[in-house]
């Protein structure tokens, strides 16, 4: 996946995810194998800036959002530090942000660093509502996302197809996911609502390219995509359920 987004009125930032090992020349990868999946209008400031800029590099890394089973008294983990995906929503400062604010609600009823059993049952209720939003929403996100993107052909094809014509209906279809991807919407409810309407949207425009005349190419085809879809989604669920019943 190749994620393009504006960081000022005159720059752009591109993050690009090269699947395998770093090859030895990075700049002759991005120029053979980025630039030309890059829209028209990209391609001559993409060339420049890989002649003039300095690019960075660094590896994807994920830290699954398990409870530590026997943290050390007085410390608290935020952000980053307790749990990491995959950065291609660039989700990360606001996990970390809204850890600081989910924290604060949980200390308010505290009076003293010195209750520590009070502390100990904040921590806990800390860690399960964190589960119960944001962090469950970037977690799943992030991982599903990469997933679909990064795919072959094949049944994710027709979900990742999807996905996009899914966005383009406009309405609560784009307003939904831009709520989860900015954290401004954090609940599970609506990301598994979303993710499955996608799923049922891949199936209706595979219904419609081939009904009437492949009753049995539709059936067969809508299975797949609907098993590919739980077999993507539903373990990601568990990963961050596991922190709960740990």
């Amino acid at each position: 996946p190749i994620l393009i987004y504006q960081i000022s009125s005159t720059c752009t930032r591109i993050l690009i995810d090269v699947p395998e090992k770093l090859p030895l020349d990075m700049k002759e990868y991005l120029k053979t194998n980025t630039a030309p999946q890059l829209p028209d209008y990209m391609k001559k400031p993409f060339m420049e800036a890989l002649k003039q800029d300095r690019f960075r590099s660094m590896p994807n890394s994920f830290l699954p959002p398990l409870r530590i089973p026997n943290p050390k008294r007085g410390v608290i983990i935020l952000g980053d530090a307790f749990n990491m995906r995959h950065p291609l929503t660039g989700a990360g400062m606001s996990v970390a942000l809204n850890d600081i604010l989910l924290l604060r609600k949980t200390l308010r009823s505290i009076h003293s660093f010195k209750e520590t059993d009070l502390l100990e049952q904040g921590f806990k209720e800390f860690y399960w509502n964190r589960k119960r939003s944001h962090s469950f929403v970037v977690n799943v996100l992030a991982q599903a996302l990469y997933a679909l993107f990064s795919s072959p052909e094949g049944p994710m094809n027709d979900l990742r197809q999807a996905c996009f014509e899914y966005f383009k209906l406009g309405g609560r279809a784009i307003s939904g996911p831009i709520g989860l991807l900015s954290v401004i919407s954090p609940y599970p409810s609506i990301l598994i609502g979303h993710f499955f309407l996608v799923a049922f949207y891949a199936i209706y425009r595979t219904a419609v390219k081939h009904l009437p005349m492949r009753v049995d190419l539709v059936i067969y085809k809508s299975v797949i995509i609907f098993i590919h879809a739980c077999g993507l989604i539903f373990p990601l669920i568990f990963s961050e359920l596991q922190a709960v019943m740990m």
